[in-house]
């Protein structure tokens, strides 16, 4: 066949690999060695070896198997290092994000791919030399096998619950957008370790082959110890396939069930969940899933047909290692099942994972999402949020408004498109509620399940896009609005999308190891790590402001509160990140004394934060700033020393000693507010203790803010559905809506509750 280099074919095939593959560059998030660019080198390269390496074996009239199979390997290797030296040019273009590790991960997916396409195409191309139309049959055997790979995965992505994929061609695909973390992780070493000895047992194997005068095939007698090890090579590649579950490969509903360990049923629900996860828990999570089912057939006008699987995993590693999610929670309709991670009553995402699967009993299928034959994200995730929508300070139409008056709403058609993931998530997610939301209430729940079924929004409401848009957003100027709710959109819905960030795999990786360094309270190693992350990017304001927190617990109270003092005069530093890194230093004020200056300083953040839970914190360490005893047991609980961590069992003691001494309405509300967080697993009677510390607070001095009167009711409502306790759940129901109630302007955590109150049986009429 020739000296391998000098071949016309390999030098045209490589530039056509080196072409595409450099256009494919240009592209973000695609330039450089990383993932994305791994990946579409995996798709690529492959196929191109195969049918190279086929057309060249099939025309070898004399060759013996094992150079073709070895001259297959190695033309896959020199295919995937053209593809390489495109990622290496736009790298020095750019700039690298990770050459070491881009280069691990290109070697263990197109560059193991490019071998095993490679080595395919000998197989093909042997195949091939018996046909008539053999150079016919090449090209349609050689992309044959890379083409059933994806086949394969497809098949597994829509047949259990993986959305992630190993192939023996383009190695890897982790299955989410909104998981930035994709790094080399075991489970790609163990199937290249599978891979590796397919291509060692494949090339043994046939070098024990030698041509006969016909041109068949022989077992060369002095190559018997070859042909045996070809076989064990290939056995052990069958063994590592047939263990896929086992070393993380794939996995099926079954195997995931069998992982976890423990399963309960209810109505309609099958909960699957891990085994350490206590009773009392996990009767709360089919309850919680049963009410939400009947909540979200209400609102979207249907009803689903069957039973709902729900797998609950005990945290993001476990999901990740099991059916390839990480921190986004993942519904599959047309298998009526939904993946999220273990959390307390009621579940934050449950329901938007149900509303997906209830939406998929008036869609189409295969897959049974919203959109026709092209899939809608914005339609898919709107009908999710606004059938089960957040826990929030504003409703979603109102966080819509502020974008609007911001300047910073984005074109409804373009959301209701493939524009939808041009968009950070929490912006796209949030504007495609509201629209959503808005087209359900006035043209019914008929008109958007005709919408997600395949139908047009604009024959269906007889108004075109543009029509549309200006109707929805002069509804939206109608909404009541705070009047800092502007400046607070513009803050929490610029953040780009992963599209636009640089190098968000690295950067997230880092500061995921960061973060973790940091809770494991090794110090150094987590200012380091954040050290990194800022080189390559120095607006991460997250790594910024915990690489300040971090010198903070190493003692170095002074260079921290200086970082944050820097932090805090930059003028880049967005509206949310200025007012965390101003409570930073307020702490800083608390911690030595200072507790009128801090007080002050909270309550000023507090005027012009819409962060819910961030305004009750900041009014809780502003009224017990200026009690000793109160000021004690907040910085134990919250704050501590430089030097010291937050440690929530000597906060415990300080907040009982408080309680016990003061009879505070503030303090009987912390209690109660912290047993309800460790009643999760608990009898009953552990929430009956806390609704007990919480019921005092109104019979008392009642509620010091209205805030924390919010907080009150929302985690009085949770334990009255969970007691299920008729009595108490009207009771909630009317100090909600009554005119004194602290939710004069917070609808978005009003509609909440009375929506969980109406979920858990309550009768609000």
């Amino acid at each position: 066949m020739g000296p391998l280099l000098a071949t016309r074919g390999l030098r045209v095939t490589a530039g056509i690999v080196f072409a595409l593959l450099g256009a494919v560059g240009f592209l973000p998030l695609f330039g450089g060695p990383g993932y994305e660019h791994s990946l579409a080198s995996g798709l690529v390269v492959p196929s191109a070896a195969a049918v190279l390496v086929a057309l060249q074996v099939s025309a070898a009239i004399d060759a013996d198997p094992g150079p073709c199979v070895a001259r297959g390997i190695a033309t896959g290797l020199l295919l995937a290092g053209a593809a390489f030296a495109a990622a290496l040019l736009h790298g020095l273009r750019g700039g690298f994000c990770d050459l070491a590790g881009g280069a691990t991960f290109f070697a263990l997916t197109a560059g193991v791919g490019g071998a095993m396409g490679g080595a395919w195409g000998a197989v093909a191309g042997e195949v091939a030399r018996h046909l008539r139309r053999r150079r016919l049959a090449c090209l349609l055997l050689a992309p044959a096998a890379p083409l059933a790979g994806i086949a394969v995965s497809v098949a597994r992505f829509y047949g259990s619950p993986m959305v992630f994929a190993y192939d023996p061609f383009f190695g890897y695909f982790s299955g989410t957008l909104y998981d930035t973390v994709i790094d080399v992780r075991p489970e790609l070493w163990t199937y290249r370790a599978g891979s590796l000895a397919a291509l060692a047992g494949l090339y043994l194997a046939s070098s024990a082959l030698a041509r006969s005068g016909a041109g068949g095939l022989t077992l060369r007698s002095d190559r018997r110890a070859a042909a045996v090890a070809g076989v064990v090579g290939l056995t052990a590649a069958c063994v590592v396939a047939a263990n896929g579950p086992a070393l993380g490969h794939w996995q099926t509903s079954s195997t995931i069930a069998a992982s976890l360990g423990a399963h309960r049923s209810g109505g309609r629900c099958d909960v699957f969940y891990a085994d350490a996860v206590l009773a009392p828990q996990a009767e709360l999570m089919v309850r919680d899933c049963e009410e939400e089912l009947a909540s979200d057939e209400a609102r979207l006008g249907t009803r689903l047909e069957g039973r709902l699987s729900v797998f609950v995993f005990a945290d993001s590693g476990e999901k990740r290692r099991l059916m390839g999610a990480a921190d986004t929670s993942i519904a599959k309709p047309w298998r009526r099942e939904v993946y999220v991670q273990l959390a307390a009553y009621p579940h934050p995402v449950l329901g938007h994972e149900i509303a997906h699967v209830v939406a998929g009993s008036f869609a189409r299928l295969p897959f049974r999402v919203g959109g026709g034959l092209l899939p809608d994200p914005g339609l898919i995730e709107g009908v999710a949020e606004a059938t089960s929508p957040d826990d929030d300070e504003l409703t979603e139409p109102q966080w819509a408004r502020a974008m609007l008056d911001a300047q910073i709403l984005p074109r409804m058609r373009a959301i209701f498109s493939l524009g939808f993931l041009g968009e950070s998530a929490d912006r796209s997610y949030t504007v495609a509620g509201a629209f959503v939301g808005w087209v359900m209430d006035r043209w019914g729940s008929a008109a958007v399940r005709a919408w997600y079924g395949g139908g047009s929004i604009e024959a269906l409401t007889e108004r075109s896009w543009p029509v549309l848009e200006a109707d929805f957003a002069e509804w939206l100027r109608t909404l009541p609005m705070p009047p800092e709710a502007s400046a607070y959109a513009k803050a929490r819905f610029e953040k780009q999308s992963v599209w636009a960030r640089r190098c968000p795999h690295v950067v997230d990786a880092l500061g995921r190891a960061a973060d973790k360094c940091r809770d494991e309270h090794r110090f150094d190693k987590a200012a380091s790590l954040y050290d990194e992350v800022l080189e390559r990017d120095p607006t991460d304001w997250r790594a910024r402001f915990d690489h300040a927190r971090v010198l903070r617990a190493m003692g170095a109270a002074g260079p921290a509160r200086r970082e944050l003092e820097v932090l805090a005069a930059d003028p880049r530093l967005p509206r949310t990140w200025r007012d965390r890194t101003d409570e930073a230093l307020a702490d800083d004020d608390l911690t030595q004394g200072l507790g009128a200056r801090a007080a002050e300083e909270y309550l000023a953040i507090a005027s012009r934060s819409l962060d819910e839970d961030a305004v009750r914190t900041l009014q809780v360490k502003a009224l017990a700033a200026p009690d000793p005893i109160a000021r004690r047991a907040i910085v134990d609980l919250l704050v501590a020393e430089p030097g010291r961590v937050p440690d929530s069992w000597v906060g415990a003691l300080s907040l009982g000693a408080w309680a016990v001494e003061s009879r505070s309405a503030l303090a009987d509300y912390l209690v109660g507010k912290n047993l309800t967080t460790h009643a999760a697993a608990q009898p009953r009677d552990a929430w009956e203790r806390a609704m007990t510390w919480l019921d005092r607070v109104p019979e008392g001095q009642g509620p010091p803010t209205a805030a924390i009167g919010r907080e009150l009711l929302r985690q009085r409502a949770i334990g009255a559905c969970v007691l299920q306790d008729d009595d108490a759940r009207r009771r909630v129901a009317a100090a909600v809506v009554v005119g004194s109630s602290p939710f004069a302007r917070s609808s978005g955590r009003r509609d909440w509750i009375l929506r969980l109150l109406r979920r858990c049986g309550a009768s609000l009429d």
